[in-house]
């Protein structure tokens, strides 16, 4: 049975997320705490009414959850370890950026000392914290996500993934390779226009209204050919992309851009193609990155 009955939460950790965490609970109107091993980040509060802890001890016994986010895993398994005799029973968030594995034995570690543990991955920057659109996985301790799931929700989006403890770190990632991979896309897509003095600032509305609407739409129309293993080539197909990635090529080629990224698509096709995929859609390069088998 968690040992606290009180809306309140101690933050450690006042790195700008860490920050953007204790004022959006402040906004909120939960009562705040923080702590930070960084002397120099302790003596700073993030906003008024926040309490500062003078001690682990202090910060432990203040709040009904304990919100981590410092700088990596070693941090988090550090700080637990000093609060050792403290963490008896306790909630305990963690949204540090990690692994999977080191959330599984950050929860063993607290596990065995009576503690609940809930892994987080935030999707966002700072200055998104705190918005309903803002998106933050969790996995782990169902228990301690719902008893503090309204206080969650101040946070921005709140989607629970299970009990399997390393899933909201896998996420993480994954999501991050997708967001990495589109960013750079948008890049290249302003390095090439820019060659003919388009600004960046004027393609930018056209882009993110593509990606909402049509992009959207084969997105979900490829999670559907993924899961089922089925890529029919009706409207698109591999063969049909490839000159078109040849024009992009040539075009990055002769307006002076590096062409890593476009080779790269180029590459990935080609072995797709070679591997019996060419009369199917773009999704079939799933089995490419999976590894699968050529032939």
């Amino acid at each position: 049975m968690n040992r606290r009955t009180n809306a309140s939460v101690t933050v450690i950790g006042l790195n700008p997320r860490g920050t953007a965490l204790a004022r959006a609970l402040t906004a909120a109107g939960t009562a705040v705490t923080v702590w930070d091993e960084d002397t120099v980040l302790a003596d700073t509060l993030p906003a008024r009414g926040v309490s500062r802890a003078d001690s682990l001890r202090t910060a432990f016994a203040a709040a009904s959850l304990i919100l981590l986010c410092v700088e990596d895993y070693d941090a988090v398994q550090r700080v637990l370890e000093r609060a050792e005799s403290h963490v008896g029973g306790v909630d305990v968030l963690n949204l540090t950026s990690g692994t999977s594995a080191e959330a599984e034995q950050v929860e063993a570690w607290l596990d065995a000392r009576g503690s609940h543990y809930l892994d987080a991955a935030l999707m966002a920057h700072p200055e998104h914290v705190g918005k309903p659109d803002t998106v933050l996985v969790y996995s782990g301790s169902g228990e301690v996500f719902e008893r503090h799931e309204t206080l969650l929700a101040h946070l921005g989006g709140a989607t629970y993934l299970g009990k399997s403890v390393g899933t909201a770190a896998l996420y993480d990632v994954a999501m991050l390779g997708l967001a990495w991979a589109t960013l750079i896309g948008f890049l290249q897509t302003a390095a090439l226009l820019g060659t003919a003095q388009v600004p960046a600032a004027t393609v930018a509305p056209l882009l993110t209204r593509w990606l909402s609407t049509t992009v959207s739409d084969v997105i979900a129309d490829y999670a559907r050919q993924v899961d089922e293993q089925h890529y029919p080539g009706d409207e698109e197909w591999l063969e049909l992309d490839a000159p078109l990635m040849d024009h992009l090529i040539e075009a990055g080629r002769t307006r002076g851009l590096d062409n890593a990224l476009p080779e790269l698509i180029k590459s990935l096709t080609d072995r797709g193609i070679d591997a019996g995929h060419g009369r199917n859609s773009f999704a079939s390069l799933v089995e490419v990155l999976r590894g699968a088998p050529t032939g």
